[in-house]
């Protein structure tokens, strides 16, 4: 993925911060919430990564997810098409999923343009917790 060409084509100019917060997504396993990019980049304020993920989401190049029972927003880059994840209640991780179950439903009159799934649970660590 060639991050400045991204930057570039959304007509946003390629800061070493805009690149720094684009590099920490794409090395990431599962999406990050602003506190996780911040504790990842060097050398910006919290504010700075949140007015940067926000830019980026404007733009499309980043997606903003919420998960239940969670008051954080969680960000990924949109590349590579739609994920799902199956999504921890104990320690709120996040484990990418790599089947799609839902594959463009048919609704009378309506016209599906895209679809989000989460599937909660325990992971095993929290399962053996007593969760």
């Amino acid at each position: 993925m060639e991050i400045n060409k991204i930057l570039y084509d959304a007509g946003l100019k390629c800061t070493t911060q805009r690149i720094s917060v684009m590099e920490s997504l794409l090395c990431a396993k599962a999406p990050m919430t602003a506190e996780n990019i911040y504790e990842s980049v060097d050398g910006m304020s919290l504010s700075t990564v949140y007015r940067i993920v926000e830019r980026l989401c404007e733009k499309g190049i980043v997606r903003k997810n919420t998960i239940q029972d969670s008051d954080k927003f969680y960000y990924e880059l949109t590349s590579g098409g739609h994920r799902h994840y199956a999504i921890c209640l104990g320690c709120k991780s996040m484990k990418y999923v790599d089947i799609c179950p839902v594959h463009a439903p048919h609704i009378d009159n309506f016209t599906v343009t895209g679809h989000k799934l989460e599937i909660y649970g325990y992971c095993d660590e929290c399962k053996n917790k007593g969760h």
